[in-house]
């Protein structure tokens, strides 16, 4: 079973828990780290070890990020790189995290291509070209 721990720049993170809950209704088994100005990068990854010992030292997480290569992705990319198993992926939209909530018996693997199968195949223009 994974859980899910958002994290990005300003309210990023806070806003993805309230589209959630207004959506599911529901954010159990994730936990939301914003990184705001006044941070600084000890403090983020304080933050997100705090987030990641909630679940317990065995937990099989799944680290979302707003934006590939910023300070959230490269600090939760760091604890994953010293945690095997663990998995951050960027840029997931809401489909994604709303399909999250109702899929934590997964693998933090198996979700985390999940989130990305699902962000790539939701993505849409409009009016259509052609």
């Amino acid at each position: 079973m994974a859980n899910v721990i958002v994290t990005g720049h300003g309210g990023y993170a806070t806003a993805v828990r309230r589209s959630l809950s207004m959506l599911t209704g529901q954010t159990e088994g994730m936990a939301f780290v914003d990184f705001n100005e006044e941070d600084d990068l000890d403090s983020l990854t304080a933050a997100l070890k705090d987030a990641a010992v909630s679940f317990g030292e065995e937990a099989d997480l799944l680290f979302c990020c707003d934006l590939t290569g910023g300070s959230p992705f490269r600090q939760s990319a760091i604890l994953c790189a010293e945690h095997p198993g663990w998995v951050t992926v960027a840029g997931a939209n809401n489909s994604a995290y709303a399909e999250m909530v109702f899929q934590l018996e997964l693998t933090a693997a198996e979700l985390a291509a999940k989130a990305v199968e699902t962000t790539r195949s939701t993505v849409t223009r409009f009016p259509p070209e052609g």
